[in-house]
């Protein structure tokens, strides 16, 4: 026991003045447990108080709980409260609104489609609503009109009809026009015995499934273009017409007859301006800065390597129904870089080089004369 003491005393002598050691006392068993009775009786207290205050209804419970569940979602970062039952609730809600309002304009139109053809089909119901619009017969009939009128009203006819012509071309002897194949049969016959018939090979008509053709129509005359192949694989461009006779082949225009060859077109007089039928070629490049008083066009024609340059006064009328043809200057249509045409065109007079022409008149647009 005097050691104990000792021990005690020297451990305190090494403090500094003024300080003392103080040590921890261990909890008894009587505390504790002293310290849960004591709490079990607030437990006990508080719940007695609350009996005292009256009981809380169900709809009271629920109001304290959903106040508190707000406030713990307003006290929540937007990332912890995504994806939550209460966002996914709103989402779903919002989804339907929206599927709701497109069906319904489509079920309105639905229903008014029905209710239309309801009312055609039965008469008996006078009370259908009626959206059909009174139009008569002759005025719900659309019928086209111009020169393509009759083409577009005959599509199987027209292509039909010249698969025929060609057909009879064809079988006829070699040397032999048939009847009832040309328009403007005198000026055809003459111009074939002069010149030839224009091809030597027959058309191909086994398969109409290979043939390509088109309708168009030039200074208020309809034509059908057939174009294909013959036996010995040279393409052909033939012009069909509707006439008084019926429908004709355009001879002039399915062989680009001009009233020269264009092979012999450069050694024409200059005093003299002949009609050529050619395709026509137009570039900005081809106008130079030397030459600003003319506007150049190359000439060529189909199967031909023979290239001539034509000129019109730059920014005259001319020039201006030239481009026109190519759609130059209009921002919605694309720009063509050749077109077909008929011309008139001579030396010029100041002369030139052998390739150089003057172009004097536009004829019409395609190869088909009124």
């Amino acid at each position: 026991m005097a050691d104990n003491a000792s021990s005690s005393n020297d451990s305190s002598k090494g403090l500094p003045e003024g300080m003392r050691v103080v040590r921890k006392r261990r909890k008894r068993r009587g505390e504790s447990r002293k310290t849960l009775f004591l709490k079990k009786r607030e437990i006990l207290r508080d719940m007695h108080a609350d009996e005292e205050m009256g009981a809380i209804g169900l709809k009271d419970q629920l109001a304290r709980l959903k106040s508190a569940k707000d406030a713990q979602q307003e006290g929540k970062p937007v990332e912890e409260r995504w994806g939550d039952a209460g966002s996914g609730q709103r989402g779903l809600s919002r989804i339907l609104l929206w599927i709701f309002a497109l069906l319904i304009p489509v079920l309105a139109i639905v229903t008014a489609f029905l209710l239309t053809r309801g009312e055609k089909g039965n008469s008996r119901y006078e009370n259908q609503l009626n959206f059909s619009f009174n139009v008569s017969e002759e005025e719900g009939k659309f019928e086209p009109m111009g020169p393509r009128a009759w083409f577009e009203n005959n599509p199987h006819d027209s292509f039909v009809g010249s698969i025929e012509i060609l057909n009879k071309l064809n079988q006829s002897p070699e040397g032999t026009v048939p009847d009832a194949v040309f328009r403007r049969k005198d000026f055809s016959r003459s111009q074939i015995s002069a010149r030839g018939l224009g091809w030597s090979s027959p058309f191909q008509t086994a398969d109409p499934r290979k043939f390509e053709w088109t309708i168009g129509d030039a200074n208020n005359v309809g034509f059908l273009v057939l174009k294909g192949s013959r036996e010995d694989q040279s393409l052909f461009r033939s012009y069909f017409v509707k006439s008084e006779e019926g429908l004709r082949m355009d001879w002039a225009a399915s062989t680009a007859w001009s009233e020269v060859p264009i092979s012999e077109v450069s050694t024409v007089e200059a005093e003299r301006n002949v009609m050529l039928r050619c395709v026509l070629h137009k570039e900005p490049h081809f106008d130079s800065r030397p030459d600003q008083e003319r506007s150049w066009y190359l000439i060529t024609m189909p199967g031909v390597d023979l290239q001539l340059w034509g000129f019109v006064p730059a920014g005259s009328s001319l020039d201006e129904k030239l481009l026109d043809l190519f759609q130059f200057g209009r921002f919605i249509l694309e720009r063509k870089e050749k077109v077909r045409a008929i011309v008139r065109v001579s030396k010029p007079a100041g002369g030139g080089k052998v390739n150089q022409l003057e172009i004097m008149e536009l004829v019409t647009k395609e190869w088909v004369l009124p």
